[in-house]
């Protein structure tokens, strides 16, 4: 116990010390539990600075854009496929999904990978990306090791809802479900935060911390130990994403040199409200919409096209040493003022995955066509909504099935399972008449 109170003494924490020594029993405990969880060292640095490290600086004289290719026009996109369902084959891949969040924007209470979309089939988003899973596992006939980050928020709802559903048919043992980090808000005097229940104001210190969590979970060791060589990182709200997607994975491979590989797509507009990819002082890098400038936002090439293009979708592919890398590396911490148990302007602390790049040199673009690949899930209404996900999912799906010269009615959508095709594989007339209604299901568009 006095190793606690010299600590928190030494980082001008005295209020909570004095607190902590008031305190007996399961209050005392719990306090105690929450107070070993952190670094007060770091707290009292992060306070001190209260800077945001992040490409905003002195991005007007160092910014290039980062050139991209769309891969399927690509002549070597049959052979990066080939290669990545071989690595696949040897157990050399493992899915990375960043699940900590809630649906609360979408007006659902409880982990967002638990939402229905609202398809005719109603499966969640953790059964469509499960069932995409267990499609490609048995394509490339060996298992796929899925490592799922959840949330204090949110772990214990997400691993009932896992074993509710008998994990959708997933294997047990190839699933680690592990949570996302914590660090204390502060008060804007620099004081931590307790909440109503006298517990510490413990926040997730951001999507940057998936990779201190899956070190510290003891996730990598497992990868490691698997003889994983790579993770494809993706999070759980975008409805399109190709899951451990065979080219992708080939293409990293075939390229050789980077540690890590990121898909882009085209901006849908200059003012669409997405991250881009870019070259900070010769680094690959995210620059967030906001931090962008005007004049770099809106500058075009000759045809017309936009100088800085490729939007950030969040997913992401990384070699097995990049990641070990990453695990002893320091993240740059970015500020928030947020409000914290009804304290206005509180400090949040967070790290950026995409502050990873630079850290990692060189990096590939892998540019990848919107309408098959990209379909978030945010906002209860309007863009990137549930509705739009759904009629993206039954137009793409509706043309899988004219490519496969499926015989359909051309105002329909359709929603076709995980279960029977991938990214529109094995479709075909019989198919079709043996699973409408069954495992491919029809609908109307809104």
């Amino acid at each position: 116990m006095e190793n606690i109170i010299e600590t928190l003494n030494a980082a001008g924490q005295q209020e909570l010390a004095a607190r902590l020594e008031s305190l007996s029993g399961d209050a005392r405990k719990n306090l105690e539990r929450d107070i070993l969880s952190q670094d007060w060292e770091e707290l009292k640095a992060l306070y001190a600075e209260k800077s945001s490290a992040s490409l905003e600086d002195n991005v007007s004289s160092n910014l290039k854009p980062m050139p991209f290719k769309i891969a399927v026009d690509d002549l070597r996109y049959d052979f990066w496929k080939e290669t990545g369902e071989i690595l696949l084959g040897k157990g050399q891949v493992a899915a990375f999904l960043v699940a900590g969040g809630q649906g609360s924007r979408l007006g659902f209470d409880g982990p967002k990978g638990m939402f229905d979309i609202g398809l005719p089939s109603h499966k969640s988003l953790f059964q469509l990306q499960a069932e995409r899973l267990l499609n490609l596992s048995a394509r490339v006939e060996h298992p796929i090791p899925w490592c799922i980050m959840t949330s204090p928020l949110n772990h214990e709802a997400t691993v009932n809802f896992f074993t509710e559903h008998n994990f959708f048919g997933y294997a047990r043992e190839n699933i680690r479900f592990f949570e996302q980090g914590t660090i204390c808000a502060l008060d804007p005097e620099g004081k931590a935060v307790v909440d109503d229940n006298g517990r510490l104001a413990l926040v997730p210190d951001g999507n940057g911390g998936c990779f201190r969590a899956l070190s510290q979970s003891g996730t990598l060791a497992w990868l490691v130990e698997k003889g994983v060589q790579y993770v494809f990182l993706y999070s759980v709200d975008n409805a399109l994403c190709r899951i451990c997607d065979p080219a992708f994975i080939g293409a990293l491979a075939a390229e050789g040199r980077s540690l890590s590989a990121s898909k882009v797509v085209h901006k849908a507009g200059a003012q669409e409200k997405v991250g881009i990819f870019a070259l900070q002082n010769n680094k690959p890098g995210v620059v967030e919409y906001s931090d962008l400038p005007e004049n770099y936002r809106d500058m075009t090439n000759p045809d017309g096209s936009l100088t800085f293009d490729g939007g950030n979708i969040a997913i992401h592919l990384f070699k097995i040493a990049g990641l070990r890398k990453l695990q002893t590396s320091r993240l740059p911490w970015h500020t928030a003022r947020k409000t914290v148990c009804g304290i206005e302007k509180c400090w949040k602390f967070e790290q950026f995955l995409f502050d990873a790049f630079p850290l990692l040199g060189t990096m590939m673009p892998f540019g990848v066509l919107r309408e098959e690949e990209f379909s978030p899930v945010k906002n209860a209404e309007g863009n990137d909504s549930p509705k739009t996900a759904r009629e993206m999912i039954g137009r793409l799906h509706r043309e899988w099935l004219r490519k496969a010269h499926v015989a359909i009615d051309p105002k329909k959508l359709y929603e076709i399972s995980p279960t029977i095709s991938y990214a529109g594989e094995g479709l075909k007339q019989s198919v079709f008449d043996r699973e409408i209604g069954r495992n491919i299901l029809e609908f109307d568009e809104e």
